[in-house]
């Protein structure tokens, strides 16, 4: 069963998104390609293809493989315009092809003017 994970993100903006998935959920990052994905969402659904992708070594770095931790880097280019709730999911694929998906949850994508 995957970790429910909410985040909140300021739109336009660095930052970087701590998962922690393991050992105490059984799950080794050793080994395996780690891919992020975040979608529309209608209902806290996934809806159509995904908006913003990361992957292992592509804008996604595991940190701790033996504790379960990776961060997602988002870059301010990947949430310009991006106001509102997306879904989001991580899928861990080991090196004989098994594939689970490990934590998923609501992004939310906040503004970032300043309110007078």
């Amino acid at each position: 069963m995957p970790i429910i994970q909410n985040f909140s993100v300021a739109a336009n903006n660095d930052t970087d998104v701590n998962f922690d998935v393991g050992p105490d959920e059984g799950q080794s990052l050793i080994g395996t390609t780690i891919y992020w994905r975040a979608y529309e969402q209608e209902f806290g659904s996934p809806i159509g293809a995904a908006i913003i992708q990361k992957q292992t070594d592509s804008g996604l770095q595991v940190v701790d493989p033996d504790f379960g931790k990776f961060v997602v880097e988002l870059n301010r280019d990947d949430t310009v315009g991006l106001l509102r709730n997306y879904f989001h999911e991580a899928t861990i694929v080991d090196q004989n092809g098994n594939k689970v998906t490990v934590t998923q949850g609501i992004m939310t994508v906040t503004d970032t003017e300043l309110r007078l």
